[in-house]
């Protein structure tokens, strides 16, 4: 997969298994989503299902099973699909315990974890709680980074935390406006500032939150050089399923 041009995607984040949480609902939609993805130009998936037990309860056992659907469907279907499993952690006090079991997963079994934090959260919070992952061995994912309220002023601490191993993943409807636009401005500025890492569709559904990495094309190619793109929509996140530096 090495080497693959920018016009393919690898979808780091994704909600994509049915019955976990609250993405794909069923297995119909869970199809259709993959379906779209692959016809958007996806060839590689991490599927992220959340892991917070005060929201959705433990997902360890029912992520696994539906995986296991969907990597049959897409081994048929989709040969040329890679599928990954990794979990999207919503940090709360006490993870470590689900992390060092297993129950939560980092991604494809690497050393990075994707990190989930409320919208709202303050500043301190993120910083203290990326600090207590990386002192426990893990690289952490920010996902969705552009969407904290508390980091549009924190660029020099961004610049830190990625600058000591820290991953910073973006979602690519935050560049068409999804989510307001003074978060579509921090996506900009953050590939300006060449800070980001990765892009992905942190899909949930095929309505409101599609699986569409495309649609932030047209702001990548305006604010990026072809270089950077690659690894933004392929590069980066192959090299974190593979356990690699970035």
């Amino acid at each position: 997969m090495q080497g693959v041009k920018a016009a393919l995607f690898f979808d780091l984040h994704s909600h994509m298994l049915c019955g976990v949480d609250d993405g794909a609902p069923d297995r119909e939609e869970m199809i259709a989503m993959l379906e779209t993805a692959y016809a958007d130009g996806v060839r590689a998936v991490c599927l992220t299902p959340h892991f917070s037990p005060y929201h959705f309860g433990d997902t360890a056992e029912s992520s696994e099973q539906a995986f296991a659907e969907l990597s049959a469907y897409a081994e048929n279907a989709h040969p040329d699909m890679k599928l990954f499993l990794g979990h999207e952690l919503g940090f709360y006090h006490g993870c470590e315990e689900a992390l060092s079991s297993g129950r939560c997963r980092t991604l494809a079994g690497s050393r990075y974890l994707l990190v989930d934090f409320p919208r709202d959260v303050d500043f301190f919070e993120i910083q203290h709680a990326l600090d207590r992952l990386s002192r426990s061995g893990y690289r952490p994912v920010l996902a969705h980074a552009e969407c904290y309220f508390a980091l549009h002023r924190k660029l020099s601490w961004l610049e830190e935390f990625a600058e000591g191993g820290g991953i910073i993943q973006l979602d690519a409807d935050s560049a068409c406006g999804a989510n307001g636009t003074a978060v579509r401005k921090q996506f900009i500025r953050l590939i300006k500032r060449r800070l980001a890492h990765v892009v992905s569709s942190d899909a949930h559904n095929m309505t409101t939150r599609p699986p569409l990495i495309s649609r932030c094309m047209p702001i990548l190619n305006k604010y990026c050089d072809e270089e950077y793109i690659a690894f933004l929509v392929w590069q980066n996140a192959y090299d974190i399923v593979q356990d690699l530096p970035i």
